[in-house]
């Protein structure tokens, strides 16, 4: 692993640690779910570009050229990217939900200890 890749593990660990009460808990899994949805569609929308950008040439209705070349490398890049960021918000999002049920196994007001 990289060291963005442990700092951003890190962040969202705190950030898990962070949460004190159930209301907390479920703000943030509400924030992160919408996060993943923005990368999910982000992917998609980036997948059909480079489709279109494969399968244009192939018909004839563009030409083949360096430029397209790295268009296709960049946007295979930018989903590789989406993909590293959505399993720090997977993982943070199902920490998450860990906190979220112990929350609902007592009164929703006690502080949970991590440690």
């Amino acid at each position: 692993m990289k060291e963005k890749d442990i700092r951003n593990l890190q962040n969202a660990i705190n950030s898990v640690e962070e949460i004190q009460t159930k209301e907390q808990a479920e703000a943030r899994i509400k924030e992160l779910k919408k996060r993943i949805r923005k990368l999910e569609i982000a992917v998609i929308g980036i997948s059909l570009g480079i489709l279109n950008l494969i399968i244009l040439p192939i018909i004839g209705i563009i030409s083949f050229n360096l430029t397209l070349a790295l268009a296709i490398i960049g946007g295979v890049v930018l989903i590789i990217k989406a993909f590293k960021d959505g399993e720090v918000l997977e993982l943070e999002k199902f920490f998450l939900k860990l906190v979220y049920k112990q929350f609902n196994n007592k009164d929703g007001k006690s502080k949970i200890s991590t440690k």
